[in-house]
């Protein structure tokens, strides 16, 4: 009658179970990782957003001061203003690209003529704004963009 586990039953349940636990240690680390770049992913497109509603805000309060160029938005005097330039937010580059605006030089009867990306005339009243923010992600840049028309009307 034999009592306890031989060597080669010791030696094949250490096996076993240091295979288990490198493992759980490879999948905790992926894991880690996929948990830090969806954070970051997260949070490029919340500043994405804020950029694109501070350009908004900008338009709303002072129509008059945006004019083509890179910016990116910053609280001035307890306003939303474009400064010059891009920033870094968090580890996440942000800027916001402001164009004029070409319509065709005839409507057809239409109250407000069509854009056109050349070849028409520049609309005084109307901007192109797009925002957009690059990050690194693996050794990789990612960026993303959102873009609106910014205009005079209300």
């Amino acid at each position: 009658m034999r009592r306890g586990f031989t060597l080669v039953e010791v030696l094949v349940a250490l096996a076993l179970l240091s295979t288990l636990v490198v493992g759980v240690v490879t999948l905790t680390g992926l894991s880690t990782k996929a948990s830090a770049t969806l954070r970051l992913k997260a949070s490029a497109g919340a500043i994405l957003t804020k950029t694109m509603e501070a350009t908004l805000a900008v338009r709303a309060s002072n129509f008059g001061s945006l004019t083509e160029g890179t910016f990116h938005p910053e609280v001035v005097g307890g306003k939303w203003a474009l400064t010059p330039g891009k920033e870094t937010v968090d580890g996440v580059e942000r800027w916001v690209e402001i164009s004029r605006v070409q319509r065709e030089v005839s409507c057809g009867g239409e109250r407000v003529c069509p854009i056109v990306d050349s070849g028409g005339v520049v609309d005084p009243v109307t901007f192109r704004g797009k925002a957009f923010v690059s990050w690194s992600e693996l050794g990789e840049v990612r960026q993303e963009s959102l873009e609106s028309l910014l205009t005079f009307w209300r």
